[in-house]
């Protein structure tokens, strides 16, 4: 292979890439930037700087969400690896590369894959497991809503001689299914707003160690029209200026660009607290609460307060006055992804305690759950409902099969989209104290396929037990106005 077969243009970093080869080699990194700022172009650069430095030492892991997307980076690191370490050889059977010739005199790259379903994931962690690593690159992090667990699971493998420096390299855009777990992790612990080729390092509790973040916009990138380009990004974001910011300037910002609500998400206009004091006992219409179970994933339940006082909203209008989301707790907090494992008494507990700091008791509400709880489990009480109801909780099926997802979706952003704009048609709104529904409602993403769906693997937990309650209300009783006369 000869220099004249490589791309002249891709030979030299541009600024952004300069950046990151400055990062030291045994601190974590995270280039959260816009599109088109060349983070996938700047992965061979990294390799080739840091085998020549670790030389038979060099072990890099690259991962990317599927096979196909794995191509392009093979494609790219053959052209360019095999002109800096000449007889570089690549197995397309193990997806290894062997810098300088078979005996790897400066190094190995493997690659593989994360993929998007957990079933997936984890065939991919087991195929990965027993390695020795001493650099793992993750390419468009942002793609893959569980992609944060996936390298947890990961770092075992980043070991090796004590005096090789070991390190996380993350990759990826906002505005992806991943946007709010990656923003807390690498964005928020931040000193100052992370901006345009201003690095910063910070010490992170999740990995105990320092780590720097740092960001980029496609003015850097010297190889596309920039204009050209945004007035393609502008067609991206459909108008939605938080998207546009994203993809653009790489904000991270509170609204997650692409998400499958979009433009609908604002807590300003839909954030809603009750009078102090309130008696929801006294209310009517009754309050309820809606449900979404789990034990190995999220119980996520809401406290629904109907045509909710404090407000003048339309008829219908369903408040969120609480919430109750059992889930795990790690070094860096809630991890809204994964549940508590706590057995059906443990949560029908804690539900009865949780209804008893507003005064109410189970009996005295309804309390809506997924009708596949309902169904015949083998077990002493009959079902997950059967062991609420034997702790002394009785659940109501939500009838969710009488609306389709999609409609319930449809549903749930008309109203979102509705509050404090629309006074003839019914909102949502919602208290501060639903932090898991405003962590994860905003990055929730699109499916590919269906984009009236949400896409697969992501913590939808919140959004469903909503939903079940929202649609279960509008089948029982009218909202918004009428031209229906009563006499």
């Amino acid at each position: 292979m000869t220099t004249e077969t490589i791309n002249p243009q891709i030979q030299q970093p541009n600024a952004f890439q300069r950046l990151l080869l400055q990062a030291p080699l045994n601190e974590h990194l995270f280039a959260g930037t816009a599109k088109a700022t060349g983070k996938s172009a700047g992965i061979k650069f990294l390799c080739a700087r840091d085998a020549q430095v670790l030389k038979e030492d060099y072990a890099c892991l690259i991962i990317r969400s599927s096979y196909q997307a794995l191509l392009e980076v093979q494609a790219d690191l053959f052209k360019y690896l095999s002109l800096i370490f000449p007889g570089t050889k690549y197995n397309s059977q193990d997806s290894i590369f062997k810098l300088g010739g078979k005996a790897a005199p400066f190094g190995t790259i493997e690659l593989a894959y994360s993929a998007a379903s957990p079933l997936e994931q984890a065939r991919a962690l087991t195929r990965l497991q027993g390695r020795s690593k001493s650099t793992i690159i993750v390419d468009e992090a942002g793609a893959t809503a569980s992609i944060l667990d996936f390298t947890d699971e990961l770092l075992g493998v980043l070991r090796g001689k004590p005096e090789v420096p070991r390190r996380l390299i993350m990759l990826g855009n906002p505005g992806g299914p991943a946007h709010s777990e990656l923003k807390a992790r690498f964005v928020d612990p931040l000193p100052f707003p992370l901006e345009s080729m201003k690095p910063q390092r910070f010490w992170s509790e999740h990995y105990q160690r320092h780590c720097i973040s740092l960001s980029a916009t496609p003015a850097i990138n010297p190889h596309i029209d920039l204009n050209q380009y945004r007035r393609e990004i502008e067609l991206m974001s459909h108008g939605d200026p938080d998207v546009l910011d994203a993809l653009l300037l790489g904000r991270w910002g509170e609204l997650a660009g692409g998400s499958a609500f979009g433009q609908m998400w604002s807590p300003r206009r839909s954030h809603h607290e009750l009078p102090e004091g309130y008696r929801l006992r006294d209310h009517l219409p009754r309050p309820f609460v809606s449900m979404d179970w789990g034990i190995s994933a999220p119980t996520a339940a809401y406290l629904i307060v109907p045509d909710p006082p404090g407000i003048d909203a339309p008829l219908g209008t369903l408040h969120l006055a609480d919430e109750m989301y059992i889930c795990q707790q790690n070094r860096a907090g809630r991890d809204f992804s994964k549940g508590a494992m706590l057995s059906n008494a443990e949560q029908a507990a804690l539900l009865a305690e949780w209804l008893e700091r507003w005064g109410l008791t189970t009996g005295q509400l309804r309390i809506l759950a997924d009708d596949a709880i309902f169904a015949r489990n083998g077990s002493p009480t009959g079902s997950v409902a059967g062991d609420f109801r034997q702790a002394g909780v009785r659940l109501t099926p939500a009838e969710k099969a009488n609306t389709k997802m999609g409609e319930g979706l449809g549903k749930l952003k008309s109203r979102m989209a509705n509050t404090r704009v629309n006074y003839q048609a019914p909102w949502l709104l919602w208290s501060r104290r639903c932090t898991a529904w405003s962590a994860t409602i905003p990055s929730l993403a699109k499916d590919s396929r269906n984009p009236e769906l949400l896409a697969p693997g992501q913590s939808e937990h919140a959004c469903d037990a909503v939903r079940y309650g929202l649609c279960w209300y509008d089948s029982k009783f009218r909202t918004g106005t009428t031209n229906h006369r009563i006499w």
